[in-house]
């Protein structure tokens, strides 16, 4: 019983976090949108507002529930149930946010016309982010269930040491943040009445990071160019919240595409580049990505023409830590991770042993 309540508590807190975010920043979107003078973005920004809003006001009430019921049956029966409740979701949130874009106004369409608009995307983002948070919660979970057995079992120092390791290389390698998710969430909305092929081209790119991500966890290391395609993918998605604030480039050498890298590494590197260079400037700026084979190493840098940032600026156990970590627990010292300045911008370059793909 305890153990379901604190499934609850912490399901519910977290999901109330990051609808409680999502609304927000919509509210604030609108507003500015709307003082602006951009009366048909600030329509839809709007009714993203009012999807957003119902969607995860219903699934923060019935999602950490439904876990704390559903938590000790079999794997295929939770997904079964979990995947029906999110359809059902789905079909309540689109007709509750209709029904208050109806009254309020906020579009010109009948009650039905905006249902039968809305209900399909809305049903596939909903069972997209849905199995995604899934799997980040399953390997949230599995590294809980490592940590306490090892306090448990109370285990020798060194075995200790390195199961904990490998847990937290496969967490790490698996997630995708919450955050993120959300923002391409609100997105993809917004797009859905304004560009519907570029909403659903969005939600292929996020399923295909959400596969990546779990197929990755069980090899260690991937081929560049499937990496470099996950990179694209991330760099477009962020591309719907930006526009045209974000400019960048893939260049990587025509036969390094079989060397094996660690998985999302390059693309955790870009999304410092977007958080740190991106992000926060009114004006956008350019990341430079790139690949290269010298010698029995491989190079992979990213360059972004932000302020950039010192080596001791890192925080302990985020971003760039996290991989440097990886990095090393991987490969020892025969892998770096340097960061300095070219051109005016930040650089952040690894060097790793060349592996091919067999």
């Amino acid at each position: 019983m305890a153990t379901a309540d604190r499934l609850r508590s912490l399901g519910s807190s977290h999901w109330v976090r990051v609808g409680a975010a999502s609304v927000v920043a919509a509210v604030i979107l609108t507003a500015l949108f709307a003082l602006a003078g951009h009366s048909h973005v600030s329509i839809t920004l709007q009714s993203a507002l009012v999807h957003a809003a119902a969607m995860t006001t219903l699934v923060s009430l019935t999602l950490p529930r439904l876990r704390a019921i559903v938590a000790h049956r079999p794997a295929a029966t939770r997904w079964a149930v979990k995947m029906a409740v999110l359809v059902g979701l789905a079909l309540a949130g689109t007709a509750v946010a209709c029904a208050v874009i109806t009254m309020l106004g906020f579009r010109p369409d009948e009650f039905w016309t905006c249902y039968r608009s809305d209900l399909s995307i809305c049903v596939l983002i909903t069972l997209t982010l849905g199995v995604g948070m899934g799997l980040y919660d399953t390997q949230r979970h599995r590294l809980d269930a490592v940590t306490a057995a090892l306090r448990e079992r109370e285990l020798e120092h060194e075995r200790a040491r390195k199961m904990a390791l490998e847990a937290r290389l496969s967490s790490l390698e698996a997630r995708l943040q919450p955050h993120f998710m959300f923002n391409t969430l609100n997105a993809i909305s917004a797009l859905i009445q304004e560009d519907p092929a570029e909403a659903e081209r969005t939600v292929e790119r996020l399923a295909a990071l959400l596969r990546f991500s779990l197929d990755a966890t069980g090899r260690g290391l991937v081929p560049l160019e499937h990496e470099l395609k996950i990179v694209t993918d991330y760099l477009e998605i962020e591309r719907t919240r930006f526009g045209e604030r974000l400019v960048y480039v893939i260049d990587a050498d025509p036969d390094a595409g079989g060397i094996e890298v660690p998985p999302l590494a390059i693309q955790t590197l870009v999304e410092n580049s977007i958080k740190h260079a991106i992000a926060p400037r009114r004006a956008g700026g350019r990341v430079h990505v790139a690949a290269s084979a010298v010698g029995d190493h491989v190079r992979l840098s990213v360059w972004d023409d932000g302020p950039g940032f010192a080596a001791d600026a890192m925080r302990v156990g985020h971003g760039l830590d996290n991989l440097r970590g990886r990095l090393a627990a991987r490969f020892g010292a025969d892998a770096t991770l340097e960061i300095g300045r070219r051109d005016g911008g930040a650089l952040v370059t690894i060097s790793l042993p060349r592996f091919a793909t067999l």
